[in-house]
């Protein structure tokens, strides 16, 4: 089969690698599209040690059961599947109380196990969700990545009526208008330095964009919203982006990290102001496993623009030019899927 296979910074190979077949409790995907992530773009470009090459990456995978390994019962031969690459151990301390999205044992397809930019991949039966057939490539492609909005839409918890203020408008920024506009009444102020993607933000639900190169954030804001913002959702993993928006947030609001900022970033925080204004800040990492289903339900209803948000389809020969977009071109696409068969 054929593969992009990660050997270090800017060093992605094609190879042929032989066809993996699936253990016990595994399937043998024939991978029909993975989306590109600003976490491989990241990997890829030297920014995260995530990965361990020499390894296939990409994690958002959408793709065919070929074959079931022995003990198998969930799954047939030719069902279409979205995966979850998130695997947790299941017996270290966090496992056993209830939270193995803090499992300190995780492995993860993409990073330590072979992901999706390739031909075929293996996967735990129980990382698998079974999709409809008139599921479209593009709604396949950002399943997981929606799943993780709608665990933290669920964190955030916001009330109909809230304000909020949505920091970049990259897949994951719009993915966040989108299930905000969808889910509640709210006003919607988002930032974002790229023209083409703060036009589709406007064009998907946000009622106010802004170009935080151009404009004042915080100025713009309040004289929207004098009070401040309900909710502050960086979508950007920009340290600098955050720090801007901050005193937009109102007196009892929330901030929800969000975003992947890079690790050696530091916020400059006043926690007298958090502690005089009385605001939350909070965390969403990874979504629980029964999100992927409800993603599948929400895309099945036809409520999410993946079109606007899936700009480009490349295949496998191209994953290295993907990253090279993602990373130096962003007005040239918002997200790119690779087809390995394309």
């Amino acid at each position: 089969m054929k593969a992009a296979v990660f050997y270090g910074t800017e060093d992605i190979r094609m190879e042929e690698l032989e066809t993996p077949s699936p253990g016990e409790g595994e399937l043998l995907l024939k991978v029909s599209g993975c989306g590109v992530c600003g976490t491989d773009a990241g990997i890829y470009y030297g920014k995260s040690d995530k990965a361990v090459p020499p390894v296939v990456i990409g994690h958002e995978i959408t793709g065919t059961v070929e074959r079931v390994g022995p003990g198998v019962v969930s799954f047939r031969e030719g069902q279409q599947v979205v995966v979850d690459p998130f695997i947790f151990c299941g017996v270290c301390d966090f496992c056993k109380t209830g939270s193995p999205l803090l499992c300190s044992n995780e492995s993860f397809l993409g990073y330590n196990r072979n992901g999706g930019y390739c031909q075929y991949t293996v996967v735990p039966e129980q990382n698998a969700y079974s999709v409809p057939e008139t599921l479209g490539f593009e709604e396949r492609v950002v399943c997981e990545t929606l799943a993780t909005v709608l665990a933290g839409f669920d964190r955030l918890g916001p009330k109909p009526g809230s304000s909020f203020l949505i920091l970049g408008a990259g897949t994951v920024g719009l993915l966040w208008n989108q299930v905000v506009r969808n889910s509640l009444p709210a006003a919607i102020v988002q930032t974002e330095v790229v023209k083409r993607r703060r036009e589709t933000a406007a064009a998907l639900g946000a009622d106010v964009t802004i170009s935080p190169c151009d404009t004042d954030v915080v100025e713009t804001v309040r004289s929207l919203l004098p009070l401040g913002v309900d909710c502050i959702v960086d979508a950007t993993g920009s340290t600098e982006a955050v720090s801007q928006a901050l005193p937009a947030l109102k007196k009892g609001g929330t901030f929800l990290s969000f975003g992947i900022c890079p690790p050696d970033e530091r916020l400059s925080l006043s926690l007298n102001w958090v502690y005089r204004s009385q605001v939350r800040i909070i965390t969403s990492r990874r979504p629980p496993r029964h999100k992927i289903q409800e993603a599948v339900c929400i895309l099945q209803r036809g409520i999410i623009d993946t079109k606007a948000v899936v700009t480009s389809v490349r295949p496998l020969s191209e994953t290295a030019e993907a990253f090279r977009l993602f990373e130096k071109e962003r007005d040239r696409e918002i997200k790119t899927a690779i087809d390995p068969w394309k």
